[in-house]
């Protein structure tokens, strides 16, 4: 039964580590790889040392901490943010006030946001699954971008 199980886990890794034979597609697996090696050379290459990593292994750090709420998935939030393309800087969204519910947010900002505090500012680094995937968000995010953004958690609630 133990031989039947390793089998099974073995095979899918295999088979859900390869490029999708038909569109020459990087794998989830691979393409988060890529990504972190991207995001950890974007580090290095800047100087920037004080970087924590999240279960998720995205790359964040802390700017300066708050002692607010922390916001749930739910909740309406208020943020200043500055999103940009991790390769060419290109900032592709700001907004110094902005009203959302963190819920209708990509992913990266649902996991990364509800650790935050009111008052806190993260920079955090968002491997494309965390942001706009493969599919990008045209005519501004490429598809598989790495995105940076920088966020101050103003508000929790209304």
């Amino acid at each position: 039964m133990k031989r039947a199980g390793v089998f099974l886990i073995l095979t899918s890794m295999v088979f859900f580590g390869c490029k999708d034979p038909v569109t020459n597609r990087l794998s989830d697996v691979e393409q988060l790889e890529l990504d972190l090696q991207k995001i950890d050379n974007y580090l290095m290459e800047n100087g920037i040392t004080d970087t924590l990593i999240h279960p998720t292994k995205i790359r964040y750090t802390i700017n300066k901490t708050g002692n607010g709420l922390s916001p749930r998935l739910s909740d309406p939030i208020r943020v200043s943010y500055t999103g940009r393309l991790l390769e060419t800087g290109v900032v592709f969204d700001s907004n110094s006030s902005a009203d959302l519910i963190l819920s209708q947010t990509i992913l990266g900002w649902q996991i990364m946001v509800q650790q935050m505090r009111e008052g806190d500012q993260y920079t955090i680094y968002l491997p494309s699954f965390f942001g706009y995937a493969d599919e990008g968000s045209p005519p501004t995010i490429p598809p598989n971008a790495v995105l940076i953004f920088d966020i101050e958690l103003i508000r929790v609630g209304n």
